[in-house]
């Protein structure tokens, strides 16, 4: 139900689709961890996107998913 909901929304903003496309886009937005050694011999960590496709990035914008994305 959700998946059909996120099509309509896709379809209205102007992105023909179908589910499996959808999934398949939105399953490519991933999010990946860099663990580097800090100043005092801990580690760091930095959370962050990896590079995503002009579609990727408009149903990124579509969905509002920053509101999830790591911040730094």
């Amino acid at each position: 139900m959700v998946a059909r909901l996120m099509i309509r929304e896709a379809e209205h903003a102007g992105m023909h689709m179908s589910v499996r496309e959808l999934l398949g886009h939105l399953a490519g937005i991933q999010e990946t961890l860099l663990l580097y050694k800090g100043e005092r011999g801990r580690p760091r960590a930095r959370r962050m996107l990896t590079e995503i496709d002009p579609i990727q990035r408009r149903l990124y914008d579509l969905f509002g998913l920053d509101a999830y994305a790591p911040r730094r």
